[in-house]
């Protein structure tokens, strides 16, 4: 590139895409714009090559002699992935692509466990993520009480998910998997279901509650009877739950883990109900892709790259522009398709 440096039209014109869309993609609002994820990867990538930065960061890195922020991750559980298959890697890679962009370098915190096996954030009374300028935190068990003290002791971090802890207001970007669950309930009913089983996870944390609250207001708005949900563990459901929600005339299950869903495939099996022939299932995660039978099963899609990336966007927001105006607690929408395992409820 010339002694200008890149410019978003430059990037327009190696990617193949509008200029627009390069700008949306920058800002980490390509999901909302709806752009594809395999165009914001290409803009992503054509942006690292050419060495593009923006005029903030620009003013940013002569304002620290030119020295890149470093970004702390941190994670609650041991869950960085191993493969392209594991659930995290679409963040990591999210929060990878986005660093690149923004310019920073990363730094992956994994601190002492406690007595339940989580690791915790402070370690004898010491901030073990005091090395980097802002971190980025994911995991299922967060502690409140450490995301909490962080926050008091004004360490700058966005929690990839949602979370809500009381007393203080975090910054977080997650899915917004109330409006998915209500709008697949909504696809459900114009097939013609109208009654319905609910099968979580016995621990509830928000991402579980906004589920369950999606799919409960759904069938208000609807007028329809809402079930008593099953909140359960794995080994602990029994094919007397299945017996007792075919009786009461359920034709669609909504399932909120792939470990539920795996023993909900063999009891099935087992009771000799076919799927979606008798009875309609949809996943409320990410189909895990021929993990369990040979379905491929309706499920909820998670922005999981967008999410990785708009973390880091707005880490980094917070950095360079902390009392900027912009959002600091963000919900991107999800997608889902019904292909696989609905059909429509057979006649009675």
């Amino acid at each position: 590139m010339t002694k200008r440096g890149s410019r978003q039209a430059d990037i327009a014109r190696e990617a193949g895409v509008s200029q627009s869309t390069v700008s949306q993609v920058l800002r980490g609002a390509g999901d909302l714009s709806r752009i594809s994820p395999e165009t914001q990867r290409r803009v992503l990538t054509t942006a690292r090559r050419l060495r593009y930065t923006t005029s903030r960061q620009q003013r940013t890195a002569l304002q620290r002699r030119h020295a890149p922020l470093l970004l702390g991750v941190h994670t609650f559980e041991p869950i960085f992935p191993t493969s392209t298959g594991d659930y995290y890697f679409e963040f990591l890679q999210g929060i990878e692509e986005q660093a690149g962009v923004e310019g920073c370098n990363l730094v992956l915190f994994t601190a002492a466990h406690d007595e339940g096996g989580v690791r915790r954030i402070y370690r004898g009374g010491v901030n073990a993520l005091g090395q980097a300028a802002g971190s980025l935190i994911l995991g299922h068990r967060a502690n409140r009480d450490d995301l909490a003290r962080l926050h008091t002791d004004g360490h700058p971090f966005v929690y990839i998910g949602h979370r809500e802890v009381p007393g203080v207001e975090i910054c977080y970007v997650g899915g917004d998997y109330r409006a998915t669950t209500g709008r697949i309930v909504d696809d459900l009913v114009a097939l013609g279901h109208r009654r319905f089983a609910y099968l979580g996870e016995a621990v509830r944390y928000e991402p579980q509650v906004d589920r369950w609250e999606g799919f409960a207001a759904a069938l208000d708005r609807f007028g329809l009877p809402v079930p008593a949900p099953a909140y359960t563990n794995p080994d602990e459901l029994s094919a007397q739950w299945l017996d007792d929600a075919v009786a009461a005339g359920a034709t669609a299950i909504l399932v909120e883990s792939v470990s539920l869903l795996r023993v909900l495939h063999a009891i099935t099996n087992l009771r000799g109900l076919r799927i979606p022939a008798d009875i309609s299932v949809v996943l409320l995660v990410d189909d895990p892709g021929g993990e369990v039978g040979d379905h491929q099963w309706a499920a909820m899609h998670i922005p999981r790259n967008a999410m990785g990336r708009r973390a880091v966007r707005m880490l980094t927001a917070l950095l360079t522009d902390p009392a900027g105006d912009y959002e600091r607690q963000l919900l991107l929408p999800c997608t889902h398709t019904l292909t696989g395992t609905v059909a429509p409820p057979r006649p009675s």
